[in-house]
Protein backbone atom coordinates (compact mmCIF):
# COMPACT_ATOMS: atom_id res chain seq x y z
CA UNK A 1 0.00 0.00 0.00
CA UNK A 2 0.92 3.59 -0.59
CA UNK A 3 1.08 5.95 2.18
CA UNK A 4 -1.01 8.74 0.11
CA UNK A 5 -1.89 8.85 -3.77
CA UNK A 6 -2.17 12.03 -5.40
CA UNK A 7 -5.43 12.67 -7.32
CA UNK A 8 -5.89 15.58 -9.66
CA UNK A 9 -9.44 16.25 -10.46
CA UNK A 10 -8.59 19.44 -12.08
CA UNK A 11 -5.72 20.67 -13.50
CA UNK A 12 -7.57 24.51 -13.81
CA UNK A 13 -6.37 26.41 -10.86
CA UNK A 14 -8.18 30.57 -10.16
CA UNK A 15 -4.80 32.24 -9.57
CA UNK A 16 -1.50 32.39 -11.57
CA UNK A 17 1.09 32.31 -8.77
CA UNK A 18 4.92 33.51 -9.60
CA UNK A 19 5.85 30.12 -7.25
CA UNK A 20 3.81 27.84 -9.38
CA UNK A 21 5.13 26.13 -12.64
CA UNK A 22 2.15 26.61 -14.37
CA UNK A 23 0.08 23.81 -15.98
CA UNK A 24 0.55 23.27 -19.66
CA UNK A 25 -1.49 20.83 -20.50
CA UNK A 26 -5.21 20.43 -21.38
CA UNK A 27 -7.57 22.40 -18.54
CA UNK A 28 -10.13 19.45 -17.48
CA UNK A 29 -12.68 18.50 -14.29
CA UNK A 30 -12.70 15.30 -13.65
CA UNK A 31 -16.21 13.71 -14.17
CA UNK A 32 -18.03 11.84 -11.42
CA UNK A 33 -18.42 8.97 -13.28
CA UNK A 34 -14.13 8.94 -13.45
CA UNK A 35 -13.84 9.51 -10.27
CA UNK A 36 -15.30 6.68 -9.16
CA UNK A 37 -13.97 4.55 -11.52
CA UNK A 38 -10.68 5.22 -10.15
CA UNK A 39 -11.94 5.15 -6.68
CA UNK A 40 -12.69 1.79 -7.16
CA UNK A 41 -9.43 1.12 -8.63
CA UNK A 42 -7.29 2.48 -5.90
CA UNK A 43 -8.80 0.13 -3.30
CA UNK A 44 -6.61 -1.64 -1.52
CA UNK A 45 -3.83 0.51 -2.36
CA UNK A 46 -4.03 3.54 -0.21
CA UNK A 47 -6.16 5.12 2.43
CA UNK A 48 -5.65 8.46 1.41
CA UNK A 49 -5.83 10.64 -0.98
CA UNK A 50 -4.89 14.06 -1.46
CA UNK A 51 -6.90 15.97 -4.30
CA UNK A 52 -3.81 17.63 -6.26
CA UNK A 53 -0.91 18.02 -8.50
CA UNK A 54 -1.67 20.77 -10.52
CA UNK A 55 -4.66 22.96 -10.01
CA UNK A 56 -7.09 24.67 -7.48
CA UNK A 57 -9.24 21.60 -6.22
CA UNK A 58 -11.71 24.06 -4.63
CA UNK A 59 -12.51 25.16 -8.19
CA UNK A 60 -14.02 21.89 -8.89
CA UNK A 61 -17.77 22.36 -9.60
CA UNK A 62 -18.61 18.95 -7.69
CA UNK A 63 -16.30 19.58 -5.44
CA UNK A 64 -18.56 18.59 -2.35
CA UNK A 65 -19.98 15.59 -4.30
CA UNK A 66 -16.18 14.40 -4.56
CA UNK A 67 -15.23 15.02 -1.18
CA UNK A 68 -18.37 13.00 0.27
CA UNK A 69 -18.02 9.85 -2.23
CA UNK A 70 -14.31 9.55 -1.64
CA UNK A 71 -14.68 10.09 2.62
CA UNK A 72 -16.80 6.42 2.24
CA UNK A 73 -13.24 4.50 1.59
CA UNK A 74 -10.82 7.14 2.24
CA UNK A 75 -9.27 9.40 4.42
CA UNK A 76 -9.41 12.82 2.79
CA UNK A 77 -6.59 15.68 2.37
CA UNK A 78 -6.69 19.40 0.13
CA UNK A 79 -4.39 21.16 -0.58
CA UNK A 80 -5.91 25.60 -1.50
CA UNK A 81 -5.03 28.77 -2.06
CA UNK A 82 -7.58 29.40 0.53
CA UNK A 83 -9.35 31.95 -2.20
CA UNK A 84 -12.57 29.22 -2.41
CA UNK A 85 -12.65 28.17 0.56
CA UNK A 86 -15.79 29.00 1.20
CA UNK A 87 -17.08 26.04 -1.19
CA UNK A 88 -16.22 23.94 1.66
CA UNK A 89 -17.69 25.44 4.91
CA UNK A 90 -20.24 22.97 6.12
CA UNK A 91 -18.52 19.85 4.77
CA UNK A 92 -17.39 17.90 7.39
CA UNK A 93 -15.20 14.85 5.82
CA UNK A 94 -12.46 16.46 4.99
CA UNK A 95 -9.51 14.61 7.23
CA UNK A 96 -6.63 17.23 6.73
CA UNK A 97 -6.99 20.93 4.93
CA UNK A 98 -3.38 22.71 3.80
CA UNK A 99 -3.77 26.30 3.24
CA UNK A 100 -0.84 27.97 1.42
CA UNK A 101 -0.87 31.14 2.41
CA UNK A 102 1.79 32.17 0.66
CA UNK A 103 -0.66 32.20 -2.55
CA UNK A 104 -1.99 35.98 -1.23
CA UNK A 105 -1.90 38.67 -3.81
CA UNK A 106 -3.63 41.51 -3.79
CA UNK A 107 -4.01 41.76 -7.20
CA UNK A 108 -6.56 39.30 -7.11
CA UNK A 109 -9.63 41.61 -5.81
CA UNK A 110 -9.09 41.10 -2.14
CA UNK A 111 -7.46 42.70 0.65
CA UNK A 112 -5.64 40.10 3.19
CA UNK A 113 -8.09 40.95 6.00
CA UNK A 114 -10.65 39.22 3.64
CA UNK A 115 -8.82 36.87 2.17
CA UNK A 116 -7.98 35.71 5.96
CA UNK A 117 -11.23 36.45 7.30
CA UNK A 118 -12.91 33.93 5.12
CA UNK A 119 -10.41 31.52 5.99
CA UNK A 120 -10.09 31.83 9.82
CA UNK A 121 -14.38 31.56 9.86
CA UNK A 122 -14.13 28.19 7.56
CA UNK A 123 -10.73 26.85 9.74
CA UNK A 124 -13.07 27.77 12.81
CA UNK A 125 -16.13 25.51 11.13
CA UNK A 126 -13.92 22.66 10.43
CA UNK A 127 -11.41 22.24 13.21
CA UNK A 128 -14.64 21.67 15.33
CA UNK A 129 -15.27 18.44 12.93
CA UNK A 130 -11.68 17.53 13.59
CA UNK A 131 -10.29 18.54 10.49
CA UNK A 132 -6.52 19.11 10.97
CA UNK A 133 -5.87 22.40 9.82
CA UNK A 134 -2.21 23.27 8.34
CA UNK A 135 -1.59 26.97 7.33
CA UNK A 136 1.75 27.14 5.02
CA UNK A 137 3.76 29.59 4.40
CA UNK A 138 7.24 29.98 2.06
CA UNK A 139 10.03 31.47 3.78
CA UNK A 140 10.46 34.35 1.27
CA UNK A 141 6.87 35.04 0.76
CA UNK A 142 5.68 38.91 1.01
CA UNK A 143 3.13 38.82 2.72
CA UNK A 144 4.56 36.42 5.79
CA UNK A 145 5.38 39.16 8.46
CA UNK A 146 1.57 40.41 8.01
CA UNK A 147 -0.16 36.74 7.93
CA UNK A 148 1.96 36.24 11.17
CA UNK A 149 0.76 39.28 12.87
CA UNK A 150 -2.82 38.61 12.41
CA UNK A 151 -2.24 34.11 12.94
CA UNK A 152 -0.73 35.36 16.29
CA UNK A 153 -3.57 38.08 17.03
CA UNK A 154 -5.96 35.18 16.21
CA UNK A 155 -4.68 32.43 17.98
CA UNK A 156 -2.83 34.18 20.91
CA UNK A 157 0.30 32.61 20.12
CA UNK A 158 3.96 34.33 19.45
CA UNK A 159 5.33 32.71 15.82
CA UNK A 160 8.83 33.21 15.61
CA UNK A 161 10.44 34.35 12.24
CA UNK A 162 11.06 30.98 10.86
CA UNK A 163 9.83 28.03 12.85
CA UNK A 164 6.63 25.51 12.96
CA UNK A 165 3.87 25.76 15.75
CA UNK A 166 0.65 24.46 17.02
CA UNK A 167 -1.78 27.02 17.24
CA UNK A 168 -4.89 25.22 18.65
CA UNK A 169 -6.81 22.13 18.43
CA UNK A 170 -6.17 20.19 15.26
CA UNK A 171 -4.70 23.68 13.73
CA UNK A 172 -0.84 24.41 13.03
CA UNK A 173 1.59 26.42 11.40
CA UNK A 174 4.14 25.74 8.92
CA UNK A 175 7.06 27.28 7.26
CA UNK A 176 9.15 26.18 4.48
CA UNK A 177 12.04 26.42 2.04
CA UNK A 178 10.33 27.14 -1.80
CA UNK A 179 11.70 24.33 -3.98
CA UNK A 180 12.48 24.07 -7.53
CA UNK A 181 10.04 22.48 -9.57
CA UNK A 182 11.77 19.67 -11.82
CA UNK A 183 12.29 20.67 -15.50
CA UNK A 184 14.65 19.90 -17.63
CA UNK A 185 14.92 24.01 -18.72
CA UNK A 186 16.04 24.81 -14.65
CA UNK A 187 19.94 24.54 -13.94
CA UNK A 188 19.88 22.23 -10.77
CA UNK A 189 20.99 18.47 -11.62
CA UNK A 190 21.78 15.76 -9.77
CA UNK A 191 21.94 12.04 -10.86
CA UNK A 192 22.40 11.03 -7.00
CA UNK A 193 19.59 10.75 -4.25
CA UNK A 194 16.28 9.80 -3.80
CA UNK A 195 12.41 10.25 -3.30
CA UNK A 196 9.78 8.92 -2.03
CA UNK A 197 8.21 8.49 -4.69
CA UNK A 198 6.90 5.23 -5.91
CA UNK A 199 7.86 4.32 -2.37
CA UNK A 200 5.21 5.96 -0.52
CA UNK A 201 3.33 7.94 -2.92
CA UNK A 202 2.66 8.09 -6.77
CA UNK A 203 0.38 11.04 -8.54
CA UNK A 204 -2.48 10.60 -10.84
CA UNK A 205 -3.37 13.07 -13.28
CA UNK A 206 -7.03 14.05 -14.05
CA UNK A 207 -6.28 12.87 -17.67
CA UNK A 208 -5.55 9.55 -16.32
CA UNK A 209 -1.99 9.14 -16.49
CA UNK A 210 -0.28 7.86 -13.51
CA UNK A 211 3.62 9.74 -12.55
CA UNK A 212 5.70 8.53 -9.90
CA UNK A 213 5.96 11.97 -8.20
CA UNK A 214 3.42 14.49 -7.25
CA UNK A 215 5.92 17.32 -8.82
CA UNK A 216 5.79 15.71 -12.47
CA UNK A 217 3.05 18.66 -13.15
CA UNK A 218 3.19 17.71 -16.92
CA UNK A 219 3.12 13.42 -16.96
CA UNK A 220 6.62 13.66 -18.42
CA UNK A 221 7.56 10.18 -16.50
CA UNK A 222 3.90 8.41 -18.00
CA UNK A 223 3.63 4.94 -16.18
CA UNK A 224 0.27 4.45 -17.65
CA UNK A 225 -3.55 5.09 -18.06
CA UNK A 226 -5.24 4.61 -14.67
CA UNK A 227 -8.74 4.90 -16.68
CA UNK A 228 -7.88 1.58 -19.05
CA UNK A 229 -5.14 -0.47 -17.13
CA UNK A 230 -5.13 -1.59 -13.38
CA UNK A 231 -3.01 -0.03 -11.08
CA UNK A 232 -1.57 -3.62 -10.30
CA UNK A 233 -0.15 -3.76 -13.50
CA UNK A 234 1.33 -0.25 -13.85
CA UNK A 235 3.00 -0.41 -10.51
CA UNK A 236 4.47 -4.10 -11.61
CA UNK A 237 5.81 -2.85 -15.05
CA UNK A 238 9.48 -2.40 -15.43
CA UNK A 239 9.77 1.54 -15.69
CA UNK A 240 8.20 1.72 -12.16
CA UNK A 241 10.35 -1.11 -10.94
CA UNK A 242 13.63 -0.05 -12.20
CA UNK A 243 12.66 4.47 -11.20
CA UNK A 244 11.79 2.61 -7.53
CA UNK A 245 15.13 0.59 -7.19
CA UNK A 246 16.78 3.20 -7.95
CA UNK A 247 15.60 5.57 -5.50
CA UNK A 248 16.43 2.44 -3.21
CA UNK A 249 19.89 2.48 -4.05
CA UNK A 250 20.07 6.76 -4.10
CA UNK A 251 20.00 6.85 -8.03
CA UNK A 252 17.68 9.14 -9.80
CA UNK A 253 17.14 7.14 -12.84
CA UNK A 254 14.74 9.56 -14.93
CA UNK A 255 16.11 12.64 -16.77
CA UNK A 256 13.71 14.82 -15.03
CA UNK A 257 14.55 13.48 -11.24
CA UNK A 258 17.84 14.75 -11.87
CA UNK A 259 16.63 18.15 -12.46
CA UNK A 260 14.69 17.94 -9.19
CA UNK A 261 15.82 18.82 -5.41
CA UNK A 262 12.46 18.55 -3.29
CA UNK A 263 13.79 15.36 -1.30
CA UNK A 264 17.37 16.99 -0.60
CA UNK A 265 15.68 20.24 0.17
CA UNK A 266 13.27 18.67 2.54
CA UNK A 267 15.71 16.11 4.07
Amino acid sequence: MFKRIYLEITNNCNLNCSFCIGNQREKMFMDVEDFKKVLSKLKGHTKYLYFHVMGEPLLHPKINELINLASQDYFINITTNGYLIKRINDNKSIRQLNISLHSFDCRYNKTLDEYLTDIFETVDNLALNNTIIKYRLWVGSDSKKEIISRLNKKYNTNIKDENSLKLGNNIYYEVEQEFIWPSFDNNYYNETGSCRGTRDFIGILVSGTVIPCCLDSAGIINLGNIYNQELSDIIGSEIFKEIKTGFLNNKKCHELCRKCNFYDLRR
